[in-house]
């Protein structure tokens, strides 16, 4: 009897590891056939932090800013449909230089808002070390956020500084 409760829980861990491991999804490695889902542009042509989700469905959407992803994350519904979300990790990537270095978005602090700017302008740039966060921000300046703090209210308001810094750019000059 004893024997028979052994062998069921050895199968138990068994099934308990294959669902783990069947649940496992890694990054894509970009490359020139990647389109940007925002806008169709090719992503690794332009500078910045790049982002990627992917669905539930199989599918990857990619994109060549990760603010552009994170308005995908913040509607309820398609956030829903989301199986994961990576972006680039500027611990241990040169801005220009996209090749791999990916983390979970979740796992990520940001600098928004700095004057270091991507594909779209304002770039949120993911770190997974906040001492080179700091680096960064000491750098470029900007605002030191956590995950759970970009909200469509953010992502606004850096649109609206996009804005200004733009007119100021064309006034001053």
């Amino acid at each position: 009897m004893k024997k028979k409760y052994v062998f069921l829980f050895f199968i138990i861990v068994i099934l308990i590891f294959l669902k783990h491991e069947y649940n496992f999804v890694a990054p894509i490695i970009l490359s020139s056939k990647h389109i940007c889902a925002n806008d169709g542009m090719i992503v690794i042509d332009f500078k910045g932090p790049k982002a990627q989700i992917l669905w539930r469905d199989g599918s990857v959407s990619f994109y060549c800013e990760v603010r552009e992803a994170f308005y995908e994350w913040n509607d309820i519904i398609k956030r829903q449909r989301i199986r994961k979300f990576f972006v680039q990790d500027f611990s241990s990537v040169k801005w220009g230089s996209y090749v791999g270095n990916w983390t979970e978005a979740c796992k990520a602090v940001y600098v928004i808002d700095s004057f270091k700017y991507g594909s779209i302008g304002i770039s949120y740039i993911p770190f997974s070390d906040i001492v080179y966060a700091n680096l960064f921000l000491n750098k470029y300046h900007g605002i030191l956020v956590n995950f759970n703090d970009i909200s469509i209210d953010l992502l606004d308001k850096s649109n609206d500084l996009l804005k200004d810094r733009m007119i100021d750019l064309c006034v001053n000059n």
